[in-house]
């Protein structure tokens, strides 16, 4: 987002980097596709001013309008970064997966039909699906719903039937735990070094307070950050410790990433199913 109090030019802003990314492009032999090309404004929601209508951003060209959905590396962003656009995407793909599955349901079998559950349905739910760490209750309820349609398909049950003890039965984590999972993963990861370096600056250990707390003793607690803003939320620096925090010490100090992994699902099964 470009904010207009400080005197930025945004057309001149874009037409700056447009240019670095084409230059960039070049020395790699590429090309940048100007009719292809698109570019959001991210706002703030309570900012007075208007957005631009359109923007001569591009050379050679008419003015270009903001985009209100772009895709960034299969993701959809909207102005307000809420996502609710790309999950109305996911949502829609799979959908019409599961239509297609129900076609030839009848000649699979279980197990085979399970391999394609996870195949075209659960890798579109779980694909970044850490970025819905501060998704609204709606959103994650329509995602619910694409797996509650994934567990009747296996099980050939209808639509009206509870679906809670076919996703046990089945193992599925619900939408919520897997985004917590994926979560999780991220954070062992950027504390043992597994991710990059970018990642790990945005989380901290814990460090020591002047008040003598059990709780700050423990070197695997991670410091919180807090926000009043819905939009930050979701961001991996406060959504990731808020996760963390809650896990069993144990699980926080699992010596490999194969025994952390196989001990978060029974974690989050557990906490799911009350079992």
């Amino acid at each position: 987002g470009i904010n207009a109090e400080y005197g930025v030019d945004l057309e001149k802003t874009l037409q700056q980097c447009l240019n670095h990314i084409k230059v960039w492009m070049a020395n790699n032999f590429l090309c940048l596709n100007p009719s292809k090309t698109e570019f959001l404004v991210l706002r703030n929601k309570h900012d007075k001013e208007d957005n631009p209508t359109a923007i001569n951003a591009l050379d050679n060209l008419e003015p270009s309008v903001p985009a209100p959905l772009v895709r960034n590396l299969g993701v959809f962003l909207d102005p307000e970064l809420s996502l609710t656009g790309n999950v109305s995407k996911t949502v829609r793909a799979c959908n019409l997966c599961l239509m297609n599955l129900r076609k030839i349901g009848n000649t699979l079998t279980i197990d085979l039909k399970v391999r394609l559950v996870n195949t075209l349905i659960h890798s579109r739910l779980d694909y970044c699906n850490s970025l819905l760490a501060g998704a609204s209750a709606k959103d994650l309820w329509r995602l619910q719903k694409v797996q509650n349609a994934a567990a009747r398909f296996i099980a050939g049950r209808r639509s009206l039937f509870s679906t809670s003890d076919l996703r046990k039965k089945l193992h599925f984590l619900p939408v919520k735990q897997r985004i917590q999972y994926k979560l999780c993963l991220l954070t062992y990861k950027a504390l043992n070094g597994l991710a990059p370096a970018y990642l790990s600056k945005l989380v901290q250990r814990r460090k020591h307070k002047q008040k003598n707390l059990r709780r700050d003793t423990d070197v695997s607690y991670l410091e919180r950050k807090y926000t009043r803003y819905c939009s930050s939320k979701g961001a991996f620096s406060v959504a990731a410790p808020a996760v963390w925090n809650d896990l069993p010490k144990p699980l926080r100090d699992s010596a490999s990433v194969l025994s952390f992994k196989a001990n978060l699902k029974t974690h989050f099964f557990k906490k799911a199913y009350d079992c």
